[in-house]
């Protein structure tokens, strides 16, 4: 009777399902976000732990506050020349350009990353309960139960550190429009919808845009195998192509092709156990997380479905009617079907892991996996396919028992959730917490100057990018152009140049940062080339011109250590003390030794003061295979040059210093550096030793 008075009239359902799905939703975001910052008030400083977030509003900052310019999304004054795409800094540009379209009369609103959050935890379960409704389920508790468990979905509450990804409402959209699109009978208008969705996707994240992507294509895939029907085809098919077509033109004006990933397909992927394993449960919190971590990257498919999806999950099939309609269901909705099996398979990727436990481990890699290299993401429409589907068939096989279980499961759901929500509310409203002291000093250090160049750039070392991510912020904030930025994907114009790294003079206006292990090295190189003033704070050493007042705070900067006089020094990563030496161009030492991966790595030797004359001994070997051609140049006149081949052996060179200095910058010019297998790396000689002996 309950169930009958409120299903008596349709239209009125459909507004109380809609309406009780919306205000939880927005009761949800509410509670989860400070209206500040869904208002566009910016963090004071960098948090720790949230450089996605910050980088995500960095690119907002700089693009709302620059004139309407092309290419369209640059941020101009973001990595200077190039500049930086937005695209790439995830700033979720669809967005953004609304923004800026009303900066004008909210010229405070300098960030709108929490107002797309908030959007999203108010349109999950709107979303939702379209879904499942499209699918042929309208009763009032089968919707409401779908809400909450959108809302409630461990993978979209473990999305908090990434705006853009917590757009999954798009994802329950998509599927609802599927559903109305392969309707007997329906018309072209919701798959034209779902192909305009997914070109408009693009702009939101592309990670996205593939998922739906795939459910767009799956409309098609159904008519054809199912209905056997060209008519229907034919236009299904138009708005797939056309949306493809809609993508590539706008991903090539708005500058998106072209960018690196750094690999990482078969590392960031989905464990086979992961949608039932209960990570990050608070119904089982002593679970260990690592056991459905193989590969160190699984993280990324964190997948868990949840413990009241997973109890309608097994009691819609705990009966055969239950198999028999989802084998039904399958039928009907075939290309569905073959779409979520083939995100699958991307999901889990050519490195199958149960638990542990390895299931197929191979080599092959489809065309364009690397630039999915976080591949684990690709079940999240699979996995929303199920929580409907397993609604619909729980309703159907059991017509008694199922108001009882769909209100255990949301009963489970809610406590199995609860961390995580009370983990989202709680980073939301630390963000606007006041900056420590050694932030305030770093804010105001940094304060009076427009320009700031921070070395070596992420582009050459991103060791360091969570750290550095604080003066980017801070550089945002002011205004000033950088010349660095932490991006998804590094596009060619903005690669690593070592000669930009170089100092060269410095004007009134510009800042310089030095940070990683070789600061000392580069600060003494500033100070003799180019007469900076340079101090350190905290972990990083800051330059100035000479003409420069020396900034308040600073401390002065370390000289580099003196290097033993015909003492063996190994390069191995756990044997290694003098990081300095590796001055430029060397990746980060390994258990054997260290590999050059520009073509024109440097070394930096600080010696005694009685040595007038020294002979360097570098034991080295290039790359298997490929000899190097090595010249050796010192204040870029020749000492030497060798042959390095792929044997290990010693090589020598004479070099005199400078009285003044004590020291020397040998710059090594390698003739092929190559790379090798999926290694991103240039590699070109592996430096295991060195030597330096005095001559007088």
């Amino acid at each position: 009777m309950f169930e009958k008075r409120l299903t008596l009239t349709p239209s009125m359902n459909r507004i109380a399902v809609y309406t009780l799905s919306l205000v939880f939703g927005l009761f949800q975001a509410l509670r989860c976000f400070p209206m500040a910052l869904i208002r566009g008030q910016v963090p004071t400083y960098a948090q720790t732990g949230r450089e996605d977030f910050i980088q995500h509003i960095i690119g907002q900052i700089y693009f709302l506050r620059q004139d309407w310019h092309w290419p369209l999304l640059v941020d101009q004054r973001l990595n200077v020349s190039p500049g930086t795409n937005i695209a790439l800094t995830d700033s979720i540009p669809l967005e953004t350009l609304l923004l800026k379209i009303v900066h004008p009369f909210f010229p405070d609103m300098l960030q709108g990353i929490t107002l797309y959050l908030a959007l999203c935890w108010t349109l999950q379960p709107v979303c939702a309960v379209f879904a499942l409704r499209s699918l042929g389920e309208k009763r009032l508790l089968p919707a409401l139960a779908a809400a909450i468990f959108a809302a409630c979905f461990p993978t979209f509450l473990f999305r908090i550190g990434h705006a853009a990804l917590c757009g999954q409402w798009i994802l329950l959209l998509a599927i609802g429009l599927y559903f109305r699109g392969t309707r007997p009978g329906a018309g072209p208008g919701p798959v034209w919808l779902l192909a305009l969705l997914n070109t408009l996707t693009l702009l939101i994240h592309p990670y996205l845009m593939v998922m739906t992507g795939a459910v767009l294509g799956a409309v098609p895939l159904t008519l054809l195998l199912r209905d056997r029907s060209w008519k229907t085809f034919v236009p299904a098919a138009m708005a797939t192509a056309a949306s493809g077509l809609g993508i590539v033109i706008i991903g090539s004006a708005l500058g998106y092709w072209g960018g690196m990933s750094g690999g990482g397909y078969g590392f960031y992927s989905m464990n086979l156990a992961s949608p039932f394993w209960p990570a990050h449960s608070s119904l089982f919190p002593s679970v260990p997380i690592q056991l459905a971590e193989a590969t160190g990257g699984q993280y990324e498919g964190y997948q868990y479905l949840g413990a009241g999806v997973l109890l309608v999950l097994g009691m819609a099939l705990l009966n055969r009617k239950g198999i028999a309609l989802l084998i039904q269901l399958t039928k009907q909705h075939v290309g569905l079907f073959l779409a979520c099996l083939a995100l699958t398979a991307i999901a889990v990727s050519n490195r199958v892991y149960f638990l542990h436990i390895p299931v197929l481990l191979t080599h092959f890699t489809m065309p364009g996996a690397e630039q999915m290299r976080s591949s684990g993401r690709m079940f999240w429409p699979v996995a929303y396919v199920m929580m409907i589907g397993g609604i619909y068939i729980l309703c159907r096989v059991w017509p008694k028992v199922w108001p009882l279980v769909l209100l255990a499961g949301i009963t489970l759901q809610w406590q199995d959730t609860l961390g995580m929500r009370q983990g989202v509310q709680w980073v939301e409203n630390t963000i606007l917490t006041p900056p420590a002291p050694e932030d305030s000093e770093s804010l105001a250090l940094m304060k009076p100057f427009d320009k700031i160049e921070i070395h070596p750039r992420l582009e050459c070392d991103s060791a360091d990018s969570r750290y550095i991510m604080r003066f980017l912020y801070a550089a945002a904030l002011q205004n000033a152009s950088v010349n660095t930025m932490y991006t998804a994907r590094l596009m060619p114009e903005a690669a690593c140049h070592m000669s930009a790294e170089q100092p060269h003079p410095l004007d009134r206006q510009t800042l310089v940062i030095l940070t990683g292990t070789s600061q000392r090295i580069h600060a003494l190189s500033w100070s003799r080339l180019q007469h900076a003033q340079c101090g350190v704070m905290d972990k990083a050493t800051f330059c100035v011109a000479a003409d420069v007042p020396f900034p308040a705070g600073l401390s002065p900067a370390l000289q580099a250590p003196v290097l033993p006089i015909g003492q063996e020094i190994v390069t191995a990563g756990p044997q290694f003390r003098n990081e300095e030496i590796l001055e430029s161009g060397w990746s980060a030492p390994e258990d054997w030794g260290v590999w050059s991966e520009t073509p024109d790595p440097s070394l930096y030797l600080h010696l005694p003061a009685e040595v007038h004359r020294a002979n360097l001994v570098l034991r080295m070997h290039s790359t298997p295979g490929t000899p190097q051609h090595v010249r050796v140049l010192l204040n870029g006149t020749q000492i030497a040059e060798w042959d390095v081949q792929p044997d290990e052996a010693d090589y020598k060179a004479d070099f005199p210093l400078t009285p003044e200095t004590q020291s020397a910058s040998l710059q090594l010019q390698i003739s092929n550096p190559v790379r090798i297998g999926q290694d991103p790396r240039l590699l070109g000689i592996a430096l295991l030793s060195l030597k330096v002996i005095g001559l007088d």
